[in-house]
């Protein structure tokens, strides 16, 4: 599959994290949009355009970076309202049972990925973490 389609698909589970919870808070498509531009070298315009023809596809990253790259993502998002809802947490559990993560460290995962964006920790660092 061409890399840009990949990485526009993986936005697009990004764009899921925003609708966890049924409210869409502006915080939430702000750090979307954030994260398109920064992470994805997405424009606006093609934010806007992937969220109107949003699909179900999906796809899973390959390296174990961009799989806590993209989860860590999906954190920033849930937090970015400044609430963290269950459906947000069950969504970021869903998405890490999705991507591998042993059953036995979900939670653990989980609560540290919701807890680094809760603080806004710079993604690198969190990568570096969980890799290092």
């Amino acid at each position: 599959m061409e890399t840009n389609i990949k990485r526009k698909l993986q936005f697009l589970d990004l764009y899921r994290m925003v609708l966890a919870d049924e409210i869409v808070h502006p915080k939430e498509m702000e750090t979307l949009y954030r994260i398109g531009v920064e992470n994805y070298g997405l424009t606006e315009d093609e934010i806007t355009e992937s969220v109107k023809s949003a699909g179900v596809s999906s796809v899973i990253p390959e390296l174990p970076e961009e799989k806590i790259a993209v989860l860590y993502e999906m954190a920033l998002i849930a937090w970015a309202d400044g609430e963290l809802e269950e459906s947000e947490r069950n969504m970021l559990r869903r998405y890490a049972v999705k991507y591998g993560v042993n059953g036995d460290s979900i939670d653990e995962l989980v609560d540290f990925l919701l807890e680094k964006a809760h603080n806004n920790t710079d993604e690198k660092k969190v990568i570096k973490e969980l890799n290092g």
